[in-house]
């Protein structure tokens, strides 16, 4: 009888809501916190992951990520240590670090002009381009995904380094990235096989969060 295939199965979390999101404020590489909702969010996904048995934590760099990894990696059985890594930060926004859409359009119209002409290879001013992004962001996934073969691993990371990744696995442009959406605190979970072929089991799927 044939062996049942091995997998590694990633459990790729979208952090918590963060403060400046009501006033539609764009963060990349800032290290901003989470509102109340953020925290509601965290005990759901604690209480959603309270019974996987992990291989390993990874996480951001950036605490909207990171406090979420270390919450998560203390209540795994055994307990793990969250390996934070800087190539999961999100994309460098430079000079619109901070900014609303609005503030953007009136500061940079060109640079953003120039960036909807090209969307994956154009470099924000100050900060980078998607490929940039992807760059950084694909070697790290390979990474993981290598050191734990057969294993559960936990990637606590941001909306655009997940869609970068959720590209590849489906083979699609980073051109298409904007259409992958990535809510507050949503899982995807994916296998990724032994001969390396990846299956996406769920995708932006969103959780109940209780109200306190």
């Amino acid at each position: 009888m044939d062996s049942v295939p091995k997998y590694t199965r990633i459990f790729l979390w979208r952090h918590p809501e963060t403060q400046g999101v009501k006033d539609g404020r764009y963060f990349g590489h800032t290290d901003v916190p989470l509102t109340r909702r953020g925290k509601q969010q965290v005990t759901a996904i604690l209480r959603r992951m309270a019974n996987e048995k992990l291989s390993a934590v990874y996480s951001s760099d950036l605490q909207r990520c990171r406090l979420l990894a270390e919450a998560i990696a203390r209540r795994n059985s055994p307990r793990r240590k969250v390996e934070v890594l800087e190539a999961l930060r999100e994309l460098n926004l430079g000079d619109w670090e901070g900014l609303s859409y609005k503030e953007i359009v009136n500061k940079y119209p060109h640079d953003l002009a120039a960036r909807l002409e090209n969307l994956a290879q154009h470099r924000i001013s100050g900060g980078e381009s998607l490929e940039d992004l992807a760059t950084r962001v694909v070697p790290a996934f390979q990474g993981m995904v290598g050191a734990n073969p057969g294993g559960n691993i936990c990637v606590i990371a941001h909306a655009g380094v997940n869609r970068v990744f959720l590209c590849k696995l489906l083979g699609a442009p980073l051109e298409r990235l904007f259409r992958i959406e990535q809510e507050y605190a949503c899982l995807n979970l994916i296998d990724v096989y032994d001969d390396g072929i990846p299956v996406i089991k769920l995708m932006n799927h969103p959780l109940k969060v209780e109200e306190t």
